[in-house]
């Protein structure tokens, strides 16, 4: 039976809020598309869940782990929930496909706010078209996330990170991690995140296929979209 959900403001960011966090530039634009942004979302809550042992993911299927007992916030113990009450197992791209809606982006943009991370901006451009701009503050956790992602990246740390390296890779699938660090050789990029993968999927094999699932949703999107497979992983 889960415990009661920790307070938003006093809680550590979850790998959703952080994936969020790091797609929105200074002036609080996505740097990618926005369904691009609900699915890199998508992927984090399940890769989250994952990482908490409350989900057990294969290459076919996702299973609950009824067993487990973690304090869940949200929007990720209503994932769970809704998880929890499907009539049967799914894969993993197939719930990625289900998530990767509004309804999951606004839930963790809320939750950002109400922790004072961003700031919800409405502007009218040429005093017509309202645009929303979420812009994110300053804040330790921001910075540090920064410095982490520039590290695992240069390979001065080597250690599997729980939630850096994840980050890491969901950044790579949605092409937010060139637009971060434009200066990085992707080739070196894909090396360094080969060899995390590798690893990943002796060490935490829920957390490696939940990442990969991320990839083939985008692949499986861009082919839909442009009628031509992408160079991703396989």
């Amino acid at each position: 039976m889960m415990s009661e959900p920790q307070d938003t403001k006093k809680r550590p960011l979850n790998l959703a809020e952080y994936y969020l966090l790091t797609c929105l530039d200074h002036h609080g634009k996505l740097l990618t598309q926005s369904h691009t942004v609900r699915v890199g979302l998508a992927g984090a809550i399940l890769t989250d869940l994952a990482r908490r042992e409350c989900l057990y993911v294969t290459q076919e299927l996702v299973m609950v782990n009824s067993t487990a007992d973690v304090d869940l916030e949200e929007p990720l113990a209503a994932v769970l929930q809704i998880m929890t009450d499907a009539p049967e197992n799914q894969d993993a791209e197939h719930w990625i496909n289900r998530f990767s809606r509004p309804a999951l982006m606004d839930a963790i943009i809320e939750a950002l706010q109400v922790r004072g991370d961003i700031a919800v901006m409405t502007k009218r451009f040429f005093g017509l078209v309202p645009r929303t701009r979420y812009v994110p503050e300053e804040s330790y956790g921001r910075m540090d996330m920064y410095v982490r992602l520039r590290a695992t990246l240069l390979g001065r740390d080597t250690a599997l990170d729980a939630s850096t390296w994840p980050l890491v890779q969901l950044l790579y699938s949605t092409d937010v991690l060139t637009r971060l660090f434009p200066g990085l050789q992707n080739k070196t990029v894909k090396e360094r995140l080969e060899a995390f993968h590798m690893e990943a999927a002796q060490e935490e094999p829920a957390i490696a296929e939940s990442l990969q699932a991320v990839e083939n949703a985008m692949a499986e999107s861009l082919t839909a979209t442009r009628g031509q497979a992408t160079g991703m992983r396989g």
